[in-house]
């Protein structure tokens, strides 16, 4: 790997490690629509604030086929400045490796030098493996360095059940991932790579010259027939971005899908490719229309918490006019919501433990805003948000019935026990000295009279 490789990698892991690269954490306020879809595993994404709405089988081990390629992309974007005017020379090796599999292909040969630009194009559009050999072979040197490089920056992304082989897919049973780790990736390259989405969101694109073709040799389609407007399967609201077909994955497909300023991201991996009696089906963009449709017509933005709501109260002493103080919720908490569920189901779990004594009882004075505990939001096993409790007023100190109690507790408090315990023992030891001084003086009198009677 050379310096300009090891440095991006370096910086990625980095910019991870440290919170630089936003995005990448994902609320969970899941629900369950009554929708059957025929994918094995699934995730729906509200891109607006990264929440994940939907989730079938997240962590299953499934096989990737070309959703591969948009790590592919990733790692070309990071160490090619310029698409528009590098160039990359296809090698033997890549057809090679590809003969005889029924890898899809845009049609490059062997020798042919194209720009990365067309390359990327037909890697994400068109799913050619021969361009992701291409692209791979030219920024890593080799192909296994390559992946290496694709699998440093899946690791760094923050991916546990994804592993590469390959740059374009093709089936290996160690080239696998997982629905959680795909989003992971998708979102990733969501907000940190624009000319990816760009690209891969193309419907129709006119390949540019290349050393063995003319300007304008093949004009290419995406592969996502969600987005042709001949196609049954077509969904106004979708695009991009990636489809996998494989017949150890089954079909897998990511799609964005956008309606009336609500965003969504869709991953779904193995929905079979052929019914019972052998007929190919494409029930994978049923899948993901009906999802968008449910996500559309049911999610809305609701306040759940605001700062207004009286949460619990708390017993206080010496406060001046009252005996008690109210929580509060130290922030409003919106989120999308199911309108078809009642907020009213949502759990409310209130902890004091950490700032209130065991009987329960604080003492005056208390600022307003003071943190006194935390309010946990959950539905159905899921946590919704976490937030501090807060005095909804401040409690002032009766500096009479703090004295006054200082007063009458006092002949019990350790302070008042150690001065009589003190007085006592002091007074013993007056005594004893006393009646030793008084002893003395006797003794020493008596001595006295003997002597002068001698």
């Amino acid at each position: 790997m050379n310096y300009k490789k090891a440095l991006v990698s370096f910086l990625t892991i980095i910019s991870i490690v440290f919170g630089i690269i936003p995005g990448l954490h994902t609320e969970a306020v899941v629900f369950d629509p009554d929708i059957k879809i025929s994918s094995e595993s699934a995730i729906l994404i509200n891109l607006d604030k990264d929440i994940t709405v939907f989730v079938k089988n997240p962590t299953k081990k499934m096989y990737p086929a070309s959703l591969t390629k948009i790590v592919t992309a990733m790692v070309v974007l990071d160490n090619v400045n310029d698409i528009d005017n590098t160039e990359f020379e296809a090698p033997l090796a890549v057809f090679d490796e590809l003969y005889g599999q029924g890898a899809s292909s845009v049609g490059y040969s062997r020798g042919e030098v194209a720009k990365v630009t067309d390359l990327l194009h037909s890697l994400l559009m068109l799913s050619a493996c021969e361009s992701a050999g291409i692209l791979a072979w030219n920024v890593g040197g080799t192909q296994t360095e390559f992946v290496q490089m694709m699998n440093e920056k899946a690791a760094a992304i923050g991916c546990t059940g994804t592993n590469f082989v390959n740059p374009h897919g093709l089936f290996d049973p160690n080239q696998y991932t997982t629905a959680a780790d795909m989003a992971l990736i998708a979102q990733f390259a969501y907000k940190n790579y624009p000319k990816l989405i760009e690209i891969a969101s193309t419907r129709e694109y006119v390949m540019g010259a290349s050393s063995y073709q003319a300007e304008g040799w093949k004009t290419i389609k995406h592969t996502n027939k969600m987005l042709d407007p001949n196609s049954e399967y077509y969904y106004q609201y979708a695009k991009g971005i990636k489809t996998g077909t494989l017949d150890e994955s089954g079909r897998n497909l990511l799609s964005l899908g956008s309606r009336d300023g609500n965003n969504y991201m869709f991953i779904s991996l193995g929905s079979p490719l052929y019914d019972a009696d052998g007929n190919a089906v494409f029930d994978v963009y049923t899948d993901h229309k009906n999802i968008y449709e449910w996500a559309f017509e049911n999610l809305s933005y609701q306040k759940i918490l605001n700062t207004d709501k009286e949460v619990t109260e708390i017993n206080v002493r010496f406060g001046r006019g009252t005996d008690y103080v109210l929580l509060v919720p130290a922030k409003d908490f919106t989120t999308l919501w199911n309108t078809a569920i009642d907020t009213n189901t949502i759990k409310e779990d209130i902890d004091t433990s950490l700032y209130v004594p065991e009987n329960g009882i604080i003492d005056a004075p208390i600022e307003k805003g003071q943190v006194f505990g935390e309010l946990t939001l959950s539905h159905s096993g899921n946590t919704l948000v976490t937030v501090p409790l807060v005095t909804k007023n401040s409690v002032e100190l009766d500096q009479i019935a703090f004295l006054t109690d200082k007063a009458e507790r006092f002949p019990e408090s350790v302070w008042f026990k150690a001065a009589i315990a003190m007085t006592i023992t002091l007074s013993v030891i007056y005594t004893a000295i006393f009646i030793a001084v008084s002893v003395r003086r006797k003794n020493k009198k008596t001595g006295l009279s003997f002597s002068k009677k001698k």
